[in-house]
C-alpha cells in the first residue's frame, strides 16, 4: 500500500529562518495549502492545516472516513531553490477499528494527490513509496 509520495519542486517555500533555528520544521504549510485548493470541487474536505514535529498537517474527510496527510521538506533541502518534498497519507485507527487501512476512498484521495502534482509543470520526479 503507497503510503508517501516525493517530488522536487521549487514553488514552495525553503527558506531558512535567520538566525537558523536547530530542528526547524516550518515548511510546509504553503504545500498544505496548495493541495487544499488544487482539491476544491473533489469529495474530500480538507481542514486547516497544523504545525506538527515534522513540518505541517491537515485532516482530510470523504463522507464519515478521515485521513491526515502530512507535508514536509526532505532533510537537507531546506534553503534550495529546487527542493525535495514529501506528502505522508495516513488514516488513524480509532480503538473501532480493526480492518486494513486501505479503504477505495483512500486510493482516491492518493490518485488526486498524484494527479494535482503531476498536472503542475514545476513539479518534477513524482514518485510513490
Amino acid at each position: 500500500m503507497k503510503n508517501q509520495i516525493s517530488f522536487m519542486s521549487g514553488l514552495f517555500d525553503t527558506a531558512e529562518l535567520s538566525p537558523p533555528v536547530p530542528n526547524d520544521h516550518h515548511f510546509g504549510e504553503d504545500l498544505a495549502l496548495w493541495v487544499a485548493k488544487k482539491s476544491d470541487g473533489s469529495d474530500y474536505v480538507f481542514s486547516v492545516p497544523v504545525r506538527n514535529a515534522d513540518g505541517w498537517s491537515e485532516s482530510v474527510t470523504d463522507g464519515g472516513e478521515k485521513f491526515v496527510l502530512e507535508f514536509g521538506l526532505v532533510d537537507g533541502s531546506a534553503g534550495s531553490d529546487y527542493a525535495h518534498w514529501q506528502i505522508t497519507i495516513d488514516k488513524p485507527r480509532s480503538w473501532r477499528s480493526f480492518g486494513s487501512k486501505d479503504s477505495p476512498s483512500r486510493s482516491r484521495l492518493c490518485d488526486l494527490i498524484h494527479n494535482i502534482l503531476r498536472d503542475e509543470r514545476q513539479i518534477r520526479e513524482v514518485q510513490w513509496s
